[in-house]
């Protein structure tokens, strides 16, 4: 099962990947997926993937304060809501469709009240300051200058 784990880890963050590269693809939403594999997998590959410039830049601020950006939101909530909302319309049984409606109500009062929302500039910085902290002691040092 560890190995399932860390390949869908793998394949989660490669999309993620993918998707600060591409606009159309969302980012988060893929990392918090690896993240939850990588978790399951192994303490090796979970530390690697914290250790990642994707993780520190998209992912941190939420795993660490529970914040995001308006975007963030947007596209970690968009795919849970669109598609419970066509399930609704779709479905026959007034129960199913109850419970959908009351899931997108919890989902929407959830990332509007539970998660705090930073503005670009602020997310950024906190992702500037992540990485020059994790700068590894190598990069500062010239090559050739410890031999």
């Amino acid at each position: 099962m560890r190995i399932i784990n860390g390949a869908l880890g793998l394949l989660f963050f490669g999309l993620g990947a993918l998707g600060a590269v591409l606009p159309v693809l969302p980012t988060t939403p893929f990392l918090l997926l690896a993240s939850f594999f990588f978790l399951r997998s192994s303490k090796r590959l979970d530390d690697w993937f914290h250790g990642t410039r994707l993780y520190k830049r998209y992912l941190a601020n939420f795993m660490e304060n529970r914040v995001m950006t308006l975007r963030t939101k947007f596209l970690c909530m968009a795919p849970g809501v669109g598609i419970m909302s066509v399930l609704a319309v779709v479905l026959p049984q007034w129960w199913a469709k109850a419970l959908l409606v009351a899931l997108v109500i919890f989902e929407l009062w959830y990332f509007a009240f539970r998660i705090k929302t930073i503005s670009v500039d602020e997310a950024r910085r906190r992702g500037e300051m992540r990485l020059a902290e994790a700068a590894p002691a190598d990069e500062l040092v010239p090559a050739g200058a410890g031999e």
